[in-house]
């Protein structure tokens, strides 16, 4: 158990794994093992998946079942990109309605 796969935020909300350049999205957990499938698996019928055990704050691969297509090399930085430019964009626009109108509350203290 070396190979340590990085979590990657998604555009809609769901975390994704980055396993050997492949984005894979978590099926179930069961105890500290967490079983990820391909995000191909419903389009393309992916067959690849991996079995991750998360340790100390880290993921760690301990199965792993290879897809059948090439993992593409840009596609982990384009997810990281847009998940960044997402938040940017939520937290520019909160700034935003709030400067136009000081006395407007959040939506948190709306919420409370």
């Amino acid at each position: 158990m070396d190979e340590v796969c990085k979590i990657v935020p998604s555009q809609k909300g769901n975390n994704k794994i980055n396993v050997r350049g492949y984005l894979m999205i978590k099926e179930q957990i069961r105890g500290d093992k967490y079983y990820w499938c391909c995000e191909k698996k419903r389009l393309e019928s992916c067959r690849g998946h991996a079995i991750i055990t998360f340790l100390d704050g880290l993921y760690y691969l301990n199965n792993f079942v290879d897809h059948y297509y090439s993992p593409q090399a840009s596609k982990v930085k384009v997810a990281k990109t847009i998940a960044q430019i997402k938040q940017q964009a939520c937290e520019t626009r909160d700034k935003s309605a709030q400067d136009d109108h000081p006395y407007m509350l959040t939506v948190n203290a709306f919420e409370q």
